[in-house]
């Protein structure tokens, strides 16, 4: 069409156009939801379907558009809670830190390292990142961790570069905890440590409403998968076989045995907030016992390689830390012997039972009879060029005893495949170092967790004369020293 020549239009012609433009000048004021100049809102023009024929997708049922709904904003869970430390001054107590809103803070009351900071969320929440707005006496270095009843900590998260500022420590997916705690190892010019703000925030799914600062979840709930997170790993047991917990652990089919002996007990208490039965019947032995009466304990593998780049750079690490806690119920059976989980590297089925093969190695833990104690713990070994003369293994004792108070204690062990060394710490404090012990492994990559625990030996000797459970709980994988 022509453009329109106005020098040809009539008087009459013009006034026509003119009003027709004011007419679609005001529906779209109306439509916008403009008022007139009286104040009084002018009639909505609806442009869209009826409510009879359906609103299109995007439109309201008089065709108005829909907002898209947008991730809530994250929640300081911390806001408010429970705060103490190990050391504060009278104008600067640990409760500013988490008083809600920046002010004078948290200040240590000596420049003494370590120190440490903890909140009370008031029960077992998901964790996504805490945020740190440090004063003049920030941390170059220090530990993420978290608990369940306040006092058994677990590293999730280690920060070796502390720069000072606002500093946001993402925490690895699926932690759930009802404590969080700041050890703080080092700080700035040995200055006492300080912090303005400490924050812990739970991120909402996008959509969804923010939740409830210190809202819990429900006992037993599952916790959603995870993996490898900053050179760091954390599994617990709730949801314990399924698919989605396989894949949370790296679990294989390869090498298990035994999984009926295991039972999920869903324990708010319990560290990370469930636990795992293990049951020997009396007298069990080894699954490979050919004259026990009854069947015991449990055994499978962890493979870091199916968890992504992550896992496989965790394998291919210098080092590797595993912690868990365990419990044995007062007067437990130590029998002649039994094994515990430690960390396996290389192929399944060269790592244990014999020489077979020159591409696997564990560390696994026993308990066994040595200077009078049937309770003795020990670092059982096998690898490549020092598994023993029969090839089943070499003991390496410490100062440690496992101990049967029906109480949870943690136990960690860090293999150095350079240097062959292996350090365990038993509730904290260190029970064995021994240097160049775990040789032969430098070009063996760590696989991960080798959860493995039976009497034996590999007759019905060396079981329990009555059957019994023990309990493990929460264990954790880092390429650093996690306590």
């Amino acid at each position: 069409m022509s453009p329109v020549d106005l020098k040809r239009l009539t008087p009459v012609q013009i006034a026509l156009i003119v009003g027709a433009v004011l007419i679609l000048i005001g529906g779209i004021i109306a439509f916008t939801g403009g008022t007139s100049s009286n104040g009084v809102s002018p009639i909505a023009v609806s442009t869209g379907s009826s409510p009879s024929m359906g609103a299109g997708a995007g439109a309201s049922a008089t065709g108005g558009p829909v907002a898209t709904p947008s991730a809530a904003a994250p929640v300081d869970i911390a806001c408010g809670k429970p705060t103490t430390a190990t050391s504060s001054t009278a104008a600067n107590p640990a409760s500013n830190a988490t008083a809600c809103t920046a002010n004078s803070g948290w200040l240590s009351a000596a420049a003494q390292d370590p120190q440490t900071i903890q909140v009370n969320l008031g029960g077992i929440v998901s964790v996504d990142h805490v945020t740190i707005d440090w004063g003049s006496g920030y941390a170059t270095k220090f530990k993420v961790r978290t608990a369940t009843d306040g006092s058994n900590w677990h590293t999730i998260n280690s920060v070796s570069n502390g720069t000072g500022g606002t500093q946001t420590v993402t925490l690895p997916a699926g932690t759930q905890t009802a404590w969080i705690q700041l050890y703080l190892q080092q700080a700035v010019s040995s200055s006492p440590f300080s912090i303005d703000q400490l924050q812990v925030f739970a991120l909402p799914a996008a959509g969804a409403g923010a939740p409830t600062a210190g809202a819990t979840t429900a006992p037993g709930t599952a916790i959603a998968p995870g993996g490898v997170t900053n050179g760091a790993w954390s599994g617990q047991f709730s949801g314990f076989g399924t698919a989605a917990w396989k894949s949370q652990w790296g679990f294989t089919n390869t090498g298990q045995f035994l999984l009926a002996d295991l039972s999920e007990i869903s324990t708010p208490t319990a560290p990370g907030g469930s636990e795992i039965q293990v049951h020997y019947g009396a007298g069990s032995s080894a699954n490979s016992c050919k004259d026990c009466p009854t069947v015991g304990g449990a055994q499978f593998y962890q493979q870091l390689s199916s968890m992504g780049p992550e896992g496989v750079a965790m394998e291919n690490s210098e080092t590797l830390d595993l912690k868990y806690s365990i419990k044995l119920p007062a007067g437990w059976d130590f029998g002649e012997a039994g094994k515990l989980p430690g960390l396996y590297g290389g192929q399944i089925g060269q790592e244990s039972g014999g020489n077979h093969g020159s591409d696997g190695w564990s560390t696994r833990y026993m308990f066994r009879d040595h200077g009078g104690s049937r309770n003795a713990g020990e670092i059982y070994l096998y690898t490549p060029t020092n598994s023993g003369p029969t090839g089943y293994g070499v003991d390496y004792f410490g100062t440690w005893n496992w101990t049967d108070d029906g109480n949870w204690h943690t136990v960690e062990q860090m293999v150095n495949r350079q240097t062959g060394t292996v350090t365990v710490w038993f509730d904290g404090k260190e029970v064995l170092n021994d240097p160049d012990i775990a040789t032969g492994i430098s070009s063996i990559p760590f696989s991960g967790v080798f959860f493995s625990t039976f009497f034996g030996g590999h007759d019905t000797t060396w079981g329990p004369k009555v059957a019994e459970n023990s309990y493990f709980a929460d264990f954790s994988l880092s390429t650093s020293i996690q306590h």
